[in-house]
Parts: structure tokens; sequence; C-alpha cells
């Protein structure tokens, strides 16, 4: 079985160029096949999702000062006919590995893939909603709350027909993203600056100051 990064080097240099034979994604059609799976409740996780091997141009050997940190959450707007209640909000990666983490998990009685997210103001008022991948050519965000966002799923990367380790999120068959920082901006979960990832759909390209990377299950 290759190893994540070893794979990464090429899958992520390949994304430029026509798609090549020898690498390719099968997707995970069943939350039996991830991490943490409990046949009795039809759960798999809860676990993080994580930057990994991140690539940024413009580093001396392509060194990406986030590699390896995990996922957060923010919101980008509350509803305006019920007070205290979010309406949608998408998924980052924390400025800092001690910052609070978001968790995933896989729902197998719906067959989605849902974040444990914020509903509402003040400590506590978390819960599950689904997660997508917001089709849209400005951002290419892991939201939730969008009903109209095309589902995420989990994908195995193969090279010349081996496997490689790690799953990792994608939708339609895209596997490839890009993640920059937020700038001044800081999550309401915990106040702290975070990172912006999006999925590279075919009407985006990279930006100025966006690391590449693909972003895995922890513990896969």
């Amino acid at each position: 079985m290759l190893t994540s990064a070893v794979f990464a080097s090429l899958f992520l240099l390949a994304s430029a160029r026509p798609w090549k034979r020898d690498l390719f994604i099968e997707p995970v059609t069943d939350c039996s096949r991830l991490p943490s799976y409990d046949n009795d409740t039809k759960m798999a996780g809860p676990w993080t999702i994580k930057v990994d091997s991140c690539y940024n141009e413009t580093a001396t050997g392509g060194l990406c000062s986030i590699e390896g940190f995990e996922s957060g959450n923010d919101i980008t707007r509350q509803r305006e006919d019920t007070p205290n209640t979010i309406e949608h909000g998408f998924i980052t990666i924390v400025s800092d590995n001690n910052n609070i983490k978001t968790q995933l998990r896989c729902n197998g009685l719906l067959n989605t893939i849902e974040g444990y997210v914020l509903s509402g103001p003040g400590e506590g008022a978390l819960n599950w909603h689904a997660l997508g991948i917001d089709h849209h050519p400005s951002t290419g965000r892991l939201v939730w709350g969008k009903p109209d966002a095309e589902p995420v799923q989990a994908y195995r990367h193969y090279h010349n027909g081996e496997l490689v380790d790690g799953l990792f999120l994608g939708s339609n068959n895209q596997t490839n993203w890009s993640v920059h920082s937020a700038g001044r901006d800081v999550s309401i979960t915990d106040m702290k600056p975070y990172w912006v990832p999006r999925l590279m759909i075919p009407e985006t390209s990279i930006r100025d100051n966006e690391f590449k990377t693909l972003i895995r299950i922890d513990g896969s």
C-alpha cells in the first residue's frame, strides 16, 4: 500500500493536466467501510478531517504550515425569522491544532456525511447536519444548511492499481482541494482565526496565497 504523501505528489501535479490512467479514485458508497463504524447505530465515526499532503507552491520544498491541521466550523448566516437559530455555515481548518475541533460522521441510515456544527449561540448549541459542496465557482466550500449543495463522500486513491493509504473527502469524483487563510475573520465557535478549504471543482482554479491539498479522514 502506498502512503498518501507519495501518491499526493503525483496526484496533485496531475490535476493540472488531462486525466492520467495511472492515477484514479474510487468512491466509498457505504458508511460501513469508513473508520469507527457501529453496526448497531449504522454510524461511522465520529472523526475529524485534516489537511493531508499539503503543498505550498511558493515555499522551498513546497512546505505547508498547516499540514495535519484538523476541522473546525463557522457560520455564514443566522435565521432572520427564528432568533438564536443558525441557518447555514461551512467547515473550516483550525489555525492551531489546539483549537476546538469539529467532528464528522457518516450516517448509514441516510447515507450522508454529517458535521457536528453550531445550531444556535451559546455553549452546547450543536447538532448533526448533512454536509455538501457549494458548487459555485467562487466557493466550492464544504457547507451545511444548504439544500442545493452537492453530496460529499469518501474516496480511495489508487496509483498504478495499488491502493493508497487513507480515505479522502470529495464530490463528483473530485478530491483535490485548495485552502487559504480567512485573514482577520474568526470562527464564532472559539473566536480564533481559521483556514478555508474548497474543493477544486471544474469551474475553479488555484488562487494566489492558496495551498493545494487533500482532505483526509483522520484515523484512515
